[in-house]
């Protein structure tokens, strides 16, 4: 099984968010994706199999489970589909998750795919009310008056639900202090949660354990420039740009849109870092 290594949300390499994707040239089923992708031991690796119609089937899984959707991943998935294309300046790529397909424009520059990943329209789930703030924001090791006035703390998905934290000034301070935050999460109809800073739109996120930080968060940010708009922080059709991963000295830069159909669009920059071959 070949494999490629891609840097995405940077123009080279050694800098955003790494991922691999997996090219099976047999049937495996999902113990032994989850193995490799262990064995690997990024935030996610992604196994793509052989085009079928229009689009190209694959699955995600992190080193604990199996994905229904990623950002960076898939933009990674993209990019390696184009540039295995050689030659091929512009692409248009489908790739299919369970019973959803995701559309991918791509171009080639100088080696690297800047790729833009359509997530459909973003859902509001819940806006939490404030007389939970106090008690939500000590989950992350801050105080109600740390979380930035004027911006709700909601959760809001492009398939997956994200708590979207407004912080004021204090990214640098959260650390998730709880032990059960994936069910304290699960309540408000969110599965991860993630910081962002309104004023410089700096952003954080981890798992739920708290230990692993990710670099950039590319299913969190279409939430999340959604959020921005709906809350006047932004026009649709204007660029946003995120920034994430500062503090794991891999800065990455997270751009996108809402059109004027209400659709989230994300670009980033796919780098090729490395490719082999799987042996079993």
């Amino acid at each position: 099984m070949k494999y490629y290594h891609v840097d995405v949300f940077s123009d080279k390499v050694l800098a955003g968010n790494g991922v691999t994707i997996v090219f099976p040239d047999r049937d495996i089923g999902p113990d032994m994706m989850l193995e490799i992708a262990r064995e690997f031991k990024q935030f996610e690796t992604v196994f793509v199999f052989e085009k079928q119609n229009t689009a190209y089937p694959v699955r995600i899984f992190t080193v604990q489970e199996e994905l229904e959707f990623a950002g960076h991943p898939l933009l990674g998935t993209a990019g390696v589909i184009h540039l295995l294309q050689a030659g091929k300046k512009t692409a248009t790529i489908n790739i299919r998750l369970s019973d959803r397909i995701v559309n991918f424009s791509s171009v080639e520059k100088n080696g690297t795919a800047v790729v833009t990943m359509n997530q459909g329209k973003a859902e509001v789930i819940r806006t939490v009310s404030r007389e939970k703030y106090g008690k939500c924001a000590s989950w992350f090791s801050l105080n109600e008056q740390q979380l930035y006035p004027g911006y709700p703390v909601s959760v809001v998905s492009t398939g997956l639900p994200y708590l979207l934290v407004p912080v004021k000034r204090c990214i640098d301070k959260i650390k998730i202090n709880i032990d059960n935050l994936e069910e304290r999460l699960a309540e408000l109809g969110a599965k991860f949660v993630y910081f962002f800073d309104p004023e410089t739109l700096e952003c954080r996120s981890w798992d739920n354990t708290g230990v692993y930080e990710d670099i950039a968060t590319g299913s969190a940010a279409g939430p999340l420039i959604s959020y921005l708009v709906q809350n006047k922080h932004g026009k649709k059709n204007e660029p946003i740009t995120l920034s994430q991963g500062r503090f794991l000295h891999r800065n990455s830069l997270i751009t996108g849109y809402v059109n004027s159909m209400d659709e989230v669009l994300i670009t980033g920059a796919v780098s090729l870092f490395g490719k082999g071959e799987i042996f079993i």
